[in-house]
């Protein structure tokens, strides 16, 4: 009994986390002050592209950039891509919207975003 009370809890504590992916485009995230939500991406550095994430500058007011890490593929393949991770808190009210652009950093010029997302903190 206690196993399975066990395994509840710790369902129950990976269902609270908020977690965006590239086909989630468009949607719109809602958090208190205090939470944490990631964006998580597939990459392959050995392309030459990288996520970026851009915003506004009133941004940072609303949430914070925690981490922003590479994970590399399991995989023992040569040039096997990973996963880009990028960590953010709600840091105050308020409403932000997060751009993602997959590119070189050679590239410049209007890109169009891969992705958006609409971030509330209440």
């Amino acid at each position: 009994m206690k196993k399975i009370a066990l395994f509840l809890l710790l369902a129950l504590m990976g269902c609270n986390e908020k977690v965006l992916y590239q086909g989630d485009s468009g949607k719109t995230l809602t958090l208190a002050v205090g939470q944490e939500f990631m964006i998580k991406l597939p990459e392959n550095p050995s392309t030459g592209y990288r996520w970026e994430i851009q915003t506004n500058p009133q941004s940072q007011m609303v949430v914070a950039n925690v981490s922003d890490q590479y994970a590399a593929s399991k995989s023992n393949l040569i040039g096997a891509g990973g996963e880009r991770i990028f960590r953010y808190q709600a840091t105050n009210n308020g409403q932000v919207e997060l751009y993602g652009f997959h590119k070189r950093s050679w590239e410049s010029g209007d890109l169009k975003p891969s992705f958006r997302f609409v971030i509330i903190v209440r």
